[in-house]
């Protein structure tokens, strides 16, 4: 989807929500998404104009993909009843939202929900015993192939670990609480991104 979290209509998400989590959860949601203010950097700007947005949810907050997954499946359940039937054997083992994603109709029920499709970012991956490519594949920044992804991962907390090797030196001046709290924000951050995605061994957890 075409800047996803950003487009999301909050009244249309709350009311959604009603149905789905008790008063006291639904009044702490609408509380946390009121009031948003916006505070945007230019650079070369002197002046800054923070202002104010009622539209999206909060990027980089937890609860933000929650509501977006709940938000878009509700969506969907209103596309899927006008979606055509498949016509090619494609058609017919892809899901049908995804087949259908350039589909006109499926474009003006997504719009009412501010949902766009981007058919540029929109990928196939064909899952094969026979094939290997989609090893290789990425997802939301994780690889598809558990081995992978972990040897990745590796590779990308060990270069964030080293850029910061004035940090590790400097000992006498960062206290050893500060170093701590850099190395598990700028480093194993990294290291365990998404791993709750990962089906490990014993071996692969040790």
């Amino acid at each position: 989807m075409s800047a996803a979290f950003d487009t999301i209509n909050r009244e249309t998400l709350l009311k959604i929500l009603e149905d789905i989590v008790n008063e006291d959860e639904h009044r702490i949601i609408r509380f946390l998404l009121s009031n948003t203010i916006i505070d945007t950097k230019i650079i070369g700007a002197t002046e800054k104009k923070p202002f104010f947005s009622n539209v999206g949810t909060l990027q980089g907050d937890s609860l933000s993909p929650v509501l977006f997954t709940i938000y878009l499946e509700h969506a969907l359940k209103e596309v899927r009843p006008v979606l055509p039937e498949p016509s090619t054997p494609l058609k017919k083992v892809l899901p049908r939202e995804i087949a259908y994603a350039e589909d006109v109709v499926v474009g003006k029920v997504l719009e009412k929900y501010n949902l766009e499709v981007n058919i540029d970012k929109t990928e196939f991956t064909n899952l094969s015993r026979g094939e290997t490519n989609w090893q290789t594949t990425k997802k939301v920044g994780t690889l598809i192939e558990d081995q992978k992804d972990i040897e990745r991962r590796k590779q990308l907390s060990s270069a964030a670990l080293v850029k910061l090797k004035n940090v590790w030196l400097k000992g006498d001046k960062i206290t050893k609480n500060t170093k701590l709290k850099l190395y598990k924000a700028l480093v194993k951050s990294v290291l365990t991104y998404n791993c709750g995605t990962w089906a490990l061994t014993q071996l692969d957890a040790h």
